[in-house]
């Protein structure tokens, strides 16, 4: 769980390059994701 803040910097990063080339779906992905791991990282389960 150490890696988590280290791999949301990598997909924040990833969904900003992908909105930047107008791909909104895979940013849109990567911002649930990211969402997702946020989440679990501060005990909020769905």
């Amino acid at each position: 769980m150490d890696d988590v803040p280290e791999l949301i910097k990598k997909l924040e990063t990833q969904m900003k390059e992908a909105a930047k080339n107008l791909e909104f779906e895979e940013a849109a992905k990567l911002r649930d994701r990211i969402k997702y791991l946020r989440d679990k990282l501060v005990g909020n389960r769905e």
